[in-house]
């Protein structure tokens, strides 16, 4: 390659227009971003441009070596210039403290788009009411922090996506706070404080995630809510009262739900004496179910989840994920005993995970085979503790079962 040819490949690079060196530092890890400085004379401060700051844990293990991340937080965000879209703050070990409050403030609240903070030690962060002045946010991560909007405040109008993990909520205000954000799309509240009620309200929320507890939820103008998935921390506190058949009515009144994700043993007291054919109430747009830990020696859990599944009607992929230890003979009998009045007309696929091949699980999928008209695939996912043939024996067996839908492929997933 002659002289003029670099020199004209480094006036390229040099010559870049900033809104393509934007985006290229855009694209980069932090710590890559920094070590542009190196490339050339002029390209020693672009980096002071970049729109996006992300602390993590590459940041952590390939540029702070043994530095403190204090100073060097202190020094990017001052030298920073110009508008700067994404910041977050996820490196390994980082505690509570007062200069976490202080870099918030540094940050620029007409342009902030993206923030996470994610306290990973020690105890639960205080945020200061700073955080309510970034009005342009639309995506929200908090970690271990404690939440509470101030007083009047008005809301995050352009919020589209809040995680909140770990994190000390007040119940009585959070629901005005959701309500108060009607552009969110994603809502993901993980091991958050529990409630007594938990209030859904989001004209643009189509997915919603929980982990925790609560006693019961109402969704309020939730259209085009299609996505729920549902994990509860202890279910102690529901035994005795309506929880179940209150969470079925509360998913019934949103008209979008297509998927939906679900701990098996929340179906538990779905009915006092035993369940009927169909629920007072079904679920009519949902198309795909997943029930997780599903109980295969609780004679009340599987009966109140094929109750569940009758009563919905349009549903087409089915995915239970087995919990089972040990062979209970009235659970199997209960099973053969099960003759639906309705076919499961809808259902094409489904998929059996932790399969242990005991004699109730077995059951279970004969009457799956027998009542679905429409099946095109059963996949089943053996248990590896518990099968030694990667499923072999099993996948046989079930391969003698009738079955309604005369095209259904039954397979092992170490098979596919």
């Amino acid at each position: 390659m002659n002289r003029d040819a670099v020199n004209s490949e480094t006036d390229f690079i040099t010559d870049l227009p900033i809104n393509i060196v934007d985006t290229i530092l855009g694209c980069l890890p932090l710590r890559d971003v920094v070590r542009t400085s190196i490339l050339s004379r002029d390209w020693r401060h672009k980096w002071v441009s970049c729109p996006d700051i992300v602390f993590d844990f590459w940041f952590d293990q390939m540029f702070l070596g043994g530095h403190q991340l204090e100073p060097l937080v202190y020094q990017i965000l001052e030298l920073h210039k110009g508008p700067l879209l994404k910041f977050a703050l996820q490196v390994p070990d980082l505690k509570s403290n007062p200069d976490i409050d202080h870099w918030v403030r540094l940050l620029p609240r007409d342009t902030l788009q993206d923030l996470t903070l994610h306290v990973s030690r020690g105890e639960t962060h205080k945020l200061t009411p700073h955080l309510f002045n970034f009005q342009n946010l639309r995506n929200l991560k908090l970690y271990n922090c404690a939440f509470d909007p101030v007083p009047g405040f008005d809301g995050f109008s352009k919020l589209a996506s809040l995680e909140l993990q770990r994190v000390a909520l007040v119940p009585e205000n959070f629901g005005q706070f959701i309500a108060s954000c009607g552009s969110i799309e994603k809502l993901r509240l993980i091991h958050c404080t529990s409630f007594d009620c938990l209030e859904i309200s989001g004209p643009q929320l189509k997915h919603f995630e929980f982990h925790g507890v609560f006693k019961s939820v109402t969704f309020e103008n939730c259209p085009v809510l299609r996505d729920v998935k549902l994990a509860f921390s202890s279910m102690d506190f529901k035994r005795g009262n309506r929880f179940s058949l209150d969470l079925v009515k509360s998913l019934s009144c949103l008209p979008a739900l297509e998927d939906l994700q679900l701990q098996a043993y929340a179906l538990e007291d779905l009915v006092e004496h035993g369940a009927p054919e169909k629920l007072p109430v079904s679920l009519e747009m949902l198309k795909t179910l997943h029930l997780s830990d599903m109980y295969f020696e609780k004679i009340d859990e599987i009966s109140c989840a094929i109750c569940f599944i009758r009563s919905c009607p349009n549903l087409q992929k089915l995915k239970i994920t087995a919990f089972t230890l040990d062979v209970v003979d009235s659970v199997a009998d209960f099973l053969r005993s099960q003759r639906s009045s309705e076919s499961l007309t809808q259902l094409r696929t489904v998929k059996m995970q932790l399969f242990s091949g005991m004699e109730a699980e077995m059951e279970f999928v004969k009457y799956l085979l027998a009542s679905a008209t429409a099946l095109e695939e059963m996949t089943i996912t053996p248990h590896a503790g518990s099968i030694t043939d990667g499923g072999e024996s099993i996948l046989n067996e079930l391969k003698q079962y009738p079955r309604a839908s005369p095209s259904v492929a039954i397979l092992s997933s170490e098979k596919k």
